[in-house]
């Protein structure tokens, strides 16, 4: 009988550090072989024993022996794996497995050989034997096989690179706007009452994040800050240290601890200074950047952490800060990390400038040490400025680029990208916290933007779509999700409240574990897209098409909070867009016309977590129950309730649409009606009103003869004749003007001179003859205010007495017209019905004539509310004192402009596709005529006639290229223009035309010193466009001038022509205005329009501007405009 010898020899495999048994049998014939549990590792058998075997191999023979062993089916047994060279086969297995005293000691159960003498199994194997076998009660024998084998397991901790950071910061990140919602969401977790994003131009562009929370300490930097994945999560729920008193506890929104690191996202410093209340300043700056390199340790890298007794020493202590940053890359000789260091950044440099960089990251970090914040980044923190106690300021130096084209005057306003950029911030951080909410979160927001002394609000908490106009859209769906699945809420349809309404899902969502789906809120409006259809007013649908741009979409909310990016339009959660384009009249919602959202807490739906890179909820069963209860919900009620089918729309819309054509003639009649009686009065009172400014001035003349004579009983006369005046100017009084005036414009505003004349002429005459009175001292000065208080009583009281005798009049003819109506429509229905009973002698059904008096019944029904309905309500606007008159004007006026825009943007609209033609194809033509022409024979190009020609030529094709900017295509460079080059081109421009009309033009040397960051072709046609206007007007005076001048920060754009009539001034630059005999009314629109987009301004000098010539003068403000 053979035994094993020696007992057990352990060995240890350098790769894995795992320790195991080699056994060696006393025959030298037998080789070694080796025994190992089957849950150890197996790999390093095969490194030990040399065994040329694959991993996927070794699997199949392991699983295998779990099948012959059963020990996948029963854990109590231990598998063991036994390996060994080819020797003397099953007999050497034999011999030492099942007579050792290893073997007896362990009760091996079976055992299962595979032997190498199986021709296919000896190719797998190389010519080793394998073995497998179970060991009874493995609970108890599978450590004492360990023991045996002299195995032992190494102990060792991960090692975390410093990268980690950058990959939980940066690469969990999707974009600024995500990034800065994060840093918000930590300032409502701190308690903050207010957060505010603000950006200032540079260079270098900085960012700030002001908050008013609970802020932070030192020691809250080194024991919470700078600890990643804090236990905010699973900190017991009753530690309210940080709430503050007074205030409510606020749900959590860090769920993993990292959403500081979002700082990295948005730029490549970050110094954050906090404060707590009671303690100094504390501060914290990191380089990002550092954490880029694979090479280095995490806690390889310092981290600047400082604390400060007052503010003013805070600004002197970054430079230290900064150079704490730099030692990372550049450490000193005595720092203990030099080797690591200056090891771990020449091979991240010489990486880096093998992969092509220009510089490495390493000298980005060196050559921006002195880039510091100053005091006008911190004036915005209400902490630095002392109106707050406690609160914390993140300031992030050289901005991203996505934040830094908000400000910087360099980036092309109209490169689309740019353009997309901002407004993407703009709509995603717009309704950060729930506008829908009964009860709305305290917590305001901004994002304000600095543009050297100027700062402009991008973004306000205030600017949404709230609770209060939803529930004024004409269709709207608002309640809630219980644990069932089942929605309860209101229905509102067309305008009318429709009831509670149940759905019942197909089946209930799971109601357990991870699958679990909690209640919700939903809720969802919109309103009819044909304006002719809707219940709430054209005026009231333009507006909601508009709010519909910004304010569209279905948005999702956790807690209050805002979940990125649902809502915004490539956002549509629910496919209500993809379910539209099948049928858009039965799939009734349309994402970007509805307004709405969804809303669950944490605690009641912890299944509905955000995905790594927070751009969205992870798409588990919950999520996506979530979203099948929802569709199925807009489905079914669009169906039954809104879609085109539905019966309020069959049954309604007819009747809908009916009013308002009623109600659209009947302003329309109201308009010709009013406009009638306009054109009435100024034919009637044309004369008598300079009839009473001609007797007005003669009573001057009488009043001043009185005076001189001392006549107090002719000054008593001019008092009384001067009250005559005052109750006709009462009559004469201008009417509410009429929205389009036609052909009685000139006599309107010949009327109104006339009118203020006379007022003014009234007003100066009675201040004389107060004075007069004074002086003479005829009577006592009681007598006299007694009299002046009984004469002023007396008028009024004659003219109210008028108004009443003709409102008793007016409503006397009212009560008759309405008694004799009601008295008609008393005797409608049996008129209209009657007939109907005879239906029964012949032979009619009773069903059909029953059907037939219910018919007439509901017709006339339908035709008295109609009648009676809409004056009703006019008497209880006429009882709460609202002017119907004034409204139904201010709505006429509305419906005017209105109307006139739609057709000015057709025409607008027909331009820019002509303009767009043009321009296209402009440069082009231009080059092959001028080719052609410069071919044509050299006697014929000395000729007059091709110079006229040439020039004639050139000169349209350059008054062409200034339709440029209507282009609606194609990218162009800005570049620097002075006021030297705009002054003598607009000079030679109209050169021929000041020359022949004998005006004088001047840019004075403030204007020609002035310089704009711009388009050519976006600029240059505004000043072309105002000198144009000024030319046409200049031509009614005598001293024609027109001058362009810079005082202070304005430009001016001035002329001593007539000026802007008042009534004209809010009108000045809308579209196709005009008071030009043959004008169109696009040129000043055109120069407000390209000037904002550059964000510059322009307008008309008011009365209390400064006025660089009696005319017209016009006003400019350039953004990023420097002179000197």
């Amino acid at each position: 009988m053979n035994r094993v010898v020696g007992g057990p020899t352990a060995f240890k495999n350098h790769s894995g550090g795992k320790r195991m048994v080699r056994f060696r049998a006393p025959n030298s014939r037998f080789r070694s072989f080796v025994v190992a549990p089957l849950d150890y590792s197996y790999a390093p058998l095969m490194q030990a024993m040399s065994v040329p075997w694959t991993a996927a191999s070794l699997h199949t023979w392991i699983g295998l022996a779990d099948r012959k062993t059963g020990s996948s089916n029963d854990s109590g047994r231990a598998p063991f794996i036994v390996i060994g060279r080819q020797c003397a086969l099953l007999n050497l297995f034999s011999t030492i497995l099942m007579r050792s005293t290893l073997c007896r000691w362990l009760r091996f159960e079976i055992c299962l050989w595979l032997t190498a003498g199986w021709p296919w199994r000896h190719k797998v194997l190389g010519g080793w034997l394998i073995g497998f076998g179970c060991v009874r009660d493995g609970g108890r024998y599978r450590n004492v096989l360990r023991a045996a084998a002299g195995m032992t397991t190494s102990r060792t901790t991960f090692q975390t690179r410093a990268r980690t950071i950058d990959h939980l910061g940066r690469g969990q990140i999707a974009d600024c706007p995500t990034a800065v919602s994060e840093l918000w969401k930590n300032a409502y977790d701190a308690y903050a009452d207010a957060v505010s994003l603000h950006v200032y131009d540079g260079p270098p562009a900085i960012g700030a994040i002001f908050d008013d929370g609970v802020g932070m300490s030192r020691e809250d930097f080194l024991e919470r800050w700078l600890v990643v994945g804090t236990d905010s999560k699973i900190r017991d729920r009753d530690d309210r240290d940080d709430v503050p008193r007074g205030k409510a506890p606020r749900p959590r929104q860090g769920e993993k601890g990292i959403g500081r690191l979002s700082a990295a996202f948005l730029a490549p410093v970050t110094l954050i200074l906090s404060k707590r209340t009671g303690s100094d300043f504390a501060a914290v700056m990191v380089d990002w950047r550092l954490f880029e390199n694979p090479y280095l340790a995490l806690d390889d890298i310092a981290v600047a952490v400082e604390s400060f007794p007052s503010k003013e020493t805070i600004l002197s202590a970054l430079p230290a800060m900064r150079e704490t940053l730099t030692s990372n890359v550049s450490p000193a000789k005595d720092d203990p990390r030099r080797d690591r260091l200056v090891a771990a950044w020449s091979r991240f440099d010489e990486y880096e400038r093998t992969a092509g960089l220009s510089e490495t990251t390493s000298e980005r970090i060196r050559s921006s040490a002195n880039a510091l914040p100053t005091e006008r980044h911190l004036q915005d923190w209400q902490v630095f400025v002392g109106t707050r106690e406690s609160g914390t300021a993140i300031l992030l130096l050289d901005v991203h680029r996505e934040l830094a084209v908000q400000v910087e005057t360099s980036a092309a306003d109209d490169d689309p990208e740019v353009e997309a950029v901002r407004l993407d911030l703009v709509k995603t951080l717009t309704g950060f916290t729930d506008p829908y909410a009964e009860t709305r979160e305290a917590f305001d927001y901004d994002v304000i933007v600095h543009q050297g002394g100027r700062r402009r609000s991008i973004v306000r908490a205030a600017d949404v779509f709230g609770l209060e106009e939803f529930r004024s859209l004409e269709h709207s769906v608002e309640g809630g999700f219980d644990e069932l699945g089942v929605f309860r809420g209101k229905l509102r349809v067309f305008g009318k409240d429709r009831g509670e309404i149940t759905h019942v899902p197909r089946r209930p969502p799971p109601r357990a574990g991870r699958e679990r789906l909690g209640p919700f809120l939903f809720c969802i409006g919109t309103f009819e897209q044909d304006a002719d259809a809707t219940t709430q007013g054209k005026a009231v649908h333009a507006t909601l098409l508009s709010k519909a741009e910004d304010y569209g979409g279905v948005y999702v909310y956790r807690d209050n909070l805002r979940i990125m990016p649902y809502g915004n339009p490539e956002a549509d959660l629910y496919g209500i867009e993809e379910r539209r384009s099948r049928h858009a009249g039965r799939y009734f919602w349309a994402h970007r016309r509805s307004f709405g959202r969804t809303a669950f807490t944490r605690g009641e739906n912890p299944n509905l977590r955000d995905k790594a890179g927070r751009e969205g909820l992870v798409d588990n069963r919950a999520f996506r129950e979530l979203r099948i209860l929802v569709e199925d919900l807009l489905v079914t009620v669009g169906k039954r309730y809104f879609g085109s089918d539905s019966d309020f729309r069959v049954g309604e819309l007819p009747e809908i649409k009916e009013r308002n054509r009623s109600a659209m003639d009947a302003a329309k009649k109201a308009s010709r009606v009013r406009a009638s009686t306009f054109r009435t009065f100024l034919r009637e009172n044309t004369e008598p009103v300079r009839t009473a400014v001609a007797r007005t001035s003669e009573l001057r003349q009488r009043l001043t003869a009185a005076v001189s004579e001392e006549d107090a009983g002719e000054v008593a006369l001019v008092s009384e004749a001067l009250d005559a005046i005052r109750d006709e100017s009462d009559r004469l009084r201008i009417p509410q003007v009429p929205a389009k005036l036609g052909d009685q414009e000139v006599a309107y505003r010949r009327y109104r001179d006339d009118y203020r004349a006379l007022r003014a002429a009234i007003d100066s005459v009675g201040g004389d003859l107060s004075t007069a009175i004074e002086t003479m001292r005829v009577e006592a000065p009681e007598e006299v205010a007694n009299r002046r208080l009984q004469s002023n009583q007396s008028r009024l009281s004659a003219r109210v007495d008028r108004f009443r005798k003709t409102i008793d009049s007016q409503i006397s003819d009212l009560r008759e017209k309405w008694r004799s109506q009601a008295e008609a429509d008393f005797k409608q229905y049996y008129l209209r019905a009657s007939p109907l009973l005879q239906d029964l002698d012949r032979g009619v059904r009773l069903a059909s004539v029953l059907n037939g008096l219910d018919a007439v019944s509901a017709q006339l029904e339908e035709d008295f509310t109609a009648r009676y309905e809409p004056f009703l309500r006019a008497l209880e606007q006429l009882r709460d004192d609202i002017d119907l008159e004034g409204a139904l004007a201010v709505t006429e006026n509305e419906r005017t402009q209105l109307d006139r825009r739609v057709n000015d943007f057709n025409v607008l609209a027909q331009m820019g596709i002509a303009i767009e033609i043009i321009g296209h194809e402009l440069d082009t033509m231009d080059a092959e005529v001028r080719r052609n022409l410069t071919r044509m024979p050299e006697d014929v190009r000395k000729s007059d006639a091709f110079r006229l020609a040439f020039a004639a030529h050139s000169a349209i094709t350059d008054r062409l290229r200034f339709l440029a900017p209507l282009r609606l295509a194609g990218y162009r460079s800005r570049e620097t223009i002075t006021g030297e080059s705009i002054a003598e081109f607009v000079r030679d421009f109209f050169r021929k035309r000041l020359h022949d009309e004998r005006i004088e033009f001047l840019a004075t040397p403030a204007f020609r010193s002035m310089k704009v960051t711009d388009l050519r072709s976006r600029l240059l046609p505004v000043f072309i466009n105002l000198v144009n206007n000024s030319l046409y007007w200049v031509r009614f005076v005598e001293d024609r001038r027109i001058t362009l001048d810079l005082v202070g920060e304005q430009v001016f754009v001035a002329d001593s022509g007539p000026g802007v009539d008042p009534d004209d001034v809010d009108n000045l630059f809308d579209l196709f205005f005009t008071r030009r005999t043959n004008g169109r009314g696009v040129g000043l629109h055109l120069c407000k329009l390209n000037l904002a987009v550059s964000h510059h301004t322009i307008r008309y000098a008011g009365t209390d501007d400064l006025k660089v010539l009696p005319g017209a003068n016009f006003i400019i403000e350039f953004r990023g405009m420097t002179h000197g």
